[in-house]
């Protein structure tokens, strides 16, 4: 019915905002690869793009060929002995094709082999999907906004965790982004980066990479975490991101561009890319 009313509308262009298709998250590139099939230009990374990026195996190998720094890292399969072929811990454990920060929490900051045992045990008993264990790097938050498709890349911003006592968190958790109280709590707050020339030149560089690498278009955000000591490190990036008006997407990471400009900007990037092809 809704391809139906759809046809029907004949719109010039869709604004594709899937997020999942049947509650599953993994399949939003089915709504890309069903409107390439029916010839309807739409805003945002298509469906290779978005298995691409999904994937926080996969991706990092991608960008790491393309010449950006990432975690070292393994997955592991349900149902395969939980080993560590030697990526020094802690480590974070999460969903391999998770997303908004699904299944993390403190305990996916995980320290032995033990520990690792009874974080992949808890994730599968209740998914069945691989998990990827990364080194964790310990330092700031880093986000990257993106706009166009020889994208612009947007002044990095930051996530501050104010709240110094024992048990505040140390990096992003599903609670820390989707509940306003628990960031008061800790005094959790978003402002821009204050970084070194050279990590300026290096997010550029980093992330241009990363865009074309995964096949990105249009608009994005790609998440870094930077060492004390400089080290800039690709986390995964984030095509067709949150545009809401009260996330991190729009109040900071498009840095320089109002809210009610941003629409119509990525409308046109999409535009101009589509009567290019």
């Amino acid at each position: 019915a809704t391809l139906t009313k759809l046809k029907a509308l004949k719109p010039r262009i869709v604004f594709n905002l899937t997020e999942w298709v049947d509650s599953d998250r993994t399949q939003d590139f089915a709504i890309a690869a069903l409107l390439d099939m029916m010839k309807f230009k739409y805003t945002g990374t298509g469906p290779a793009g978005l298995q691409l990026a999904r994937d926080k195996a996969g991706s990092k190998q991608l960008v790491a060929a393309a010449g950006v720094d990432v975690p070292r890292h393994f997955t592991l399969l349900r149902g395969k002995p939980v080993l560590n072929p030697g990526v020094p811990y802690p480590l974070i454990v999460k969903p391999q094709f998770g997303d908004g920060s699904d299944e993390i929490n403190k305990v996916s900051l995980v320290r032995s082999e033990r520990e690792l045992k009874l974080r992949a045990r808890a994730i599968w008993s209740r998914l069945k999907e691989p998990l990827i264990c990364e080194e964790y790097i310990s330092g700031r938050d880093i986000y990257v906004g993106l706009l166009g498709n020889e994208p612009r890349v947007l002044a990095p911003t930051e996530m501050v965790i104010g709240s110094r006592k024992k048990h505040a968190p140390t990096f992003a958790t599903y609670r820390l982004k989707n509940d306003g109280a628990y960031r008061t709590k800790w005094r959790v707050t978003y402002r821009l980066a204050s970084v070194p020339a050279r990590v300026k030149r290096q997010v550029q560089q980093y992330s241009r990479a990363a865009f074309h690498a995964l096949k990105m278009r249009d608009y994005g955000r790609i998440d870094y975490r930077l060492t004390d000591e400089g080290r800039l490190v690709f986390i995964e990036a984030n095509p067709n991101s949150d545009l809401t008006p009260h996330t991190l997407g729009t109040n900071l990471c498009f840095v320089g561009v109002e809210y009610r400009h941003l629409i119509p900007r990525i409308v046109e990037n999409a535009r101009k890319r589509c009567c290019t092809r």
